[in-house]
């Protein structure tokens, strides 16, 4: 890779997120989609029926299929990729002001672990994912996209420690990754704005120590 692949891996990524246009949502269906991730978080994602969801947004529940005619499914799937395209939405904005693979690595990591332990939703993506593979209970097409979006998301990482020069990297990003992933069970979320910021700085140190381990 080149010194700038960091950058080609960015454009990669931010192209398959501009392949899901939100812009043109209806309030509507956002409303449905954000209490779908609110009743899963709360009562289980099992627990979320369609009547669920209506009374949540309190319209009837035939009135769903008018915003949503694939159902259930076609909400979970909708949700999944609504919190993915915010969250890389959330990740470009942070490494577009990153000016060297270094600082590239560490605002991926401070956007990372921040939505991570202040967004119960990130938890609940992760949850679903690992129960998938699993049990497989997300339909085909969507298991695809999200290995693709987690794929994708892996390779920001690996290309900016390549760029750092770090021969190899994959699996220390996994382990990177996992930590991240695993945030809410060792750091505290109950912090103040100071608090979460000193917890921040201690997963990018975290994160780096991890990337020169040599396995």
């Amino acid at each position: 890779m080149s010194s700038m692949s960091y950058k080609v891996a960015r454009d990669t990524f931010a192209r398959r997120l501009e392949e899901w246009d939100w812009a043109d949502q209806s309030a509507s269906r956002r409303n449905i989609l954000e209490a779908f991730l609110e009743l899963a978080i709360a009562n289980g994602f099992n627990s979320v029926s369609m009547r669920t969801i209506a009374n949540a947004v309190n319209i009837k529940p035939p009135s769903l299929y008018s915003h949503f005619p694939g159902g259930r499914d076609e909400i979970v799937a909708d949700s999944l990729r609504w919190h993915f395209h915010r969250f890389g939405s959330a990740l470009l904005a942070a490494v577009d002001q990153a000016p060297s693979a270094g600082e590239f690595w560490d605002e991926m990591v401070r956007v990372h672990f921040t939505r991570q332990v202040t967004l119960p939703e990130s938890n609940l993506w992760d949850l679903l994912v690992a129960t998938d593979r699993m049990a497989h209970i997300l339909p085909t097409t969507l298991r695809a996209q999200v290995d693709d979006w987690v794929t994708l998301h892996q390779n920001m990482y690996v290309a900016a420690a390549i760029d750092m020069g770090f021969a190899k990297p994959e699996e220390r990003v996994k382990v990177v990754m996992t930590l991240l992933e695993g945030a809410t069970r060792w750091a505290s979320t109950d912090v103040n704005e100071e608090g979460l910021a000193a917890l921040t700085e201690q997963a990018i140190t975290l994160s780096r120590t991890i990337l020169a381990l040599d396995f």
